[in-house]
């Protein structure tokens, strides 16, 4: 009985460190990077690059390119967390006004709680971000809100 236990839990210990050895590492460096259009109705607006994960089902993480200019007012049902990479950006909450966010610079970060509406704006010619999303990825336009 000790032997069979121990054959037991040996091979179980052989078992996890073998899948734990198939483990591969991933290296992609930014010029092999394939970003395609955030959305499809607008193919000259935001691109991104899935790193890993499926946004359609659930957790992912990806790189987003932005140009020059102010997102509408939108949602998303899956918390986010956004790591500025490049570029200048705003980034506000409905109710809040653009004149009053704080430019952020590489380097900054937030975190966008799900179904909160807020807009974005990149302030530079381009800007990338890291984006993780904690579930699928969506969006949802935002009532514009009155002046």
């Amino acid at each position: 009985m000790i032997v069979a236990l121990a054959c037991g839990v040996g091979g179980s210990i052989i078992a996890g460190a073998l899948a734990h050895s198939a483990k591969q590492m991933v290296v992609v460096p930014i010029e092999a990077t394939k970003f395609a259009p955030l959305d499809a109705a607008h193919p000259d607006g935001a691109q991104f690059a899935v790193l890993w994960g499926d946004p359609a089902k659930g957790p992912s993480a990806m790189l987003v390119k932005f140009k020059k200019g102010v997102s509408p007012f939108h949602y998303h049902s899956s918390d986010y967390h956004l790591s500025l990479l490049e570029g200048t950006m705003k980034h506000w909450a409905q109710g809040e006004r653009e004149e009053d966010a704080k430019p952020l610079q590489p380097g900054s970060y937030w975190f966008q709680p799900a179904n909160l509406s807020h807009a974005d704006a990149c302030l530079t010619d381009e800007c990338l971000t890291f984006v993780y999303w904690l579930d699928k990825r969506d969006y949802k336009p935002s009532e514009a809100p009155k002046k």
